[in-house]
């Protein structure tokens, strides 16, 4: 069942957070890697579950990244925009003799 819909009435963040705290008191990494461990069984059973992790966090990671990248790159137009003023006039070259 998808986090979702396991806590429908929480963030995406929210949901998160409160799955790596049960999993940290639930034993964390230590008690994991015993039960994978403990037979042949667990062990393809760990894969399995790991595979569609894996999938989900690289699709995750990726959107985040090009969504991030693509927002920089738009705050960075509108700070160079905004910092070119085009003034209409012209210059006149003044020489000074007395400064040489």
């Amino acid at each position: 069942m998808p986090s979702g819909a396991l806590l429908p009435h929480m963030s995406a963040r929210l949901r998160t957070e409160t799955i790596d705290a049960l999993f940290v008191g639930a034993g964390g990494f230590e008690r994991a890697l015993a039960w994978i461990e403990k037979n042949d069984s667990n062990y393809a059973e760990f894969f399995k579950l790991w595979a569609k992790g894996a999938v989900r966090a690289t699709n995750v990671e990726l959107g985040v990244s090009e969504g991030v990248e693509a927002l920089l790159e738009k705050l960075d137009e509108q700070d160079r925009a905004s910092r070119a003023t085009v003034i209409n006039g012209h210059a006149t070259e003044v020489y000074d003799a007395s400064a040489e």
